[in-house]
């Protein structure tokens, strides 16, 4: 056992001594930038270290200091394999106790918002049942719940459910006509089409209006990543602007021409049907048109249009 573990060491010690040897006499030594050739260094003097500490444990004439030799290798070995497992256990842990931090300091809220989160549809029709109304006055009940919909990616049905269970319950969007950013946002920014569909239907404003970067929800959908053409037909179809204005940079652009910009074509023919003006819509001169013609000369179809969008859009403007 012992030659084995001596055998095995001086094989560290060899290839540990090839890579020393090789970087001393590399002609990139010095090269890179200076925290590269800090680090380099740093790991350079530290490869001799432990290389001169090796020599000494395997040459001395004791088994123990062959096998602290041995325990020396082994230790960051070991460590580079169980590195990947601590890190996943440390993730779960942050996730556990991020998730045992209380939602609502209300206990009522609390247990309604912990059923919400599961998407638990029945126990949370049941739970309503027996709890008091005082819940919908402020709306951070139904807030929550249109956030985890717009958001999450767990159960995603099942907490469009529970957005509208609070609805049949008598919640309304009234309540959180307070915010800042009207509650639909989210779902038009992400693209979620039920959510958006669902808020749409109770009354949410198809025109709303984003304080912060001055634009109407509709530019919003425009760069949704999830459903943006269904959302874009939902805002247009409950009534929302197709020649709304939005500043960028100090010029003035129309959904048609912020949507042509991401190159989306399909949304452009939808703003088109449903009444977007072509002729506000230009690039340096270039009426809509011949934009779209040059664009589809080196269109390549992607996650969110086709070729078969191109193609009606050009018919749509012939």
């Amino acid at each position: 056992m012992l030659k084995a573990i001596t055998i095995f060491n001086w094989i560290v010690i060899a290839i540990l001594a090839f890579l020393v040897i090789a970087e001393a006499l590399s002609p990139h030594k010095g090269g890179g930038d200076a925290a590269g050739r800090g680090i380099g260094q740093a790991l350079y003097y530290l490869a001799i270290a432990a290389l001169v500490i090796l020599l000494i444990l395997n040459l001395l004439p004791y088994k123990a200091t062959r096998i602290a030799a041995l325990v020396l290798i082994v230790i960051p070995i070991a460590y580079y394999k169980i590195n990947p497992y601590l890190d996943q256990y440390k993730r779960r842990l942050a996730a556990i106790r991020e998730e045992a931090k209380p939602i609502f300091d209300h206990p009522e809220l609390e247990r309604l918002a912990r059923l919400i989160r599961d998407g638990e549809v029945a126990k949370l029709k049941e739970a309503l049942s027996g709890v008091s109304g005082k819940w919908k006055e402020k709306g951070e009940l139904l807030g929550y719940a249109i956030a985890e919909a717009s958001h999450s990616s767990y159960r995603p049905e099942e907490k469009l459910e529970c957005v509208q269970v609070l609805f049949d319950a008598g919640a309304t969007l009234d309540s959180l006509k307070h915010m800042d950013v009207a509650v639909h946002f989210p779902a038009a920014t992400n693209g979620n089409a039920p959510v958006l569909n669902l808020l749409l239907e109770h009354g949410a404003d198809a025109n709303a209006f984003q304080p912060y970067f001055e634009r109407p929800i509709l530019f919003e959908a425009l760069g949704g990543y999830q459903q943006p053409a269904e959302c874009v037909r939902l805002l247009l179809e409950h009534g929302a602007d197709p020649n709304a204005l939005m500043t960028d940079d100090g010029v003035r652009k129309t959904p048609l021409q912020v949507a042509a910009e991401m190159e989306r074509w399909g949304l452009c023919a939808i703003l088109l049907e449903k009444g977007a003006d072509p002729n506000r819509a230009s690039r340096k001169g270039q009426s809509f048109r011949d934009w779209v013609q040059e664009e589809a000369k080196d269109f390549h179809p992607d996650g969110y249009t086709s070729r078969e969008d191109v193609e009606e859009l050009l018919n749509k403007i012939k």
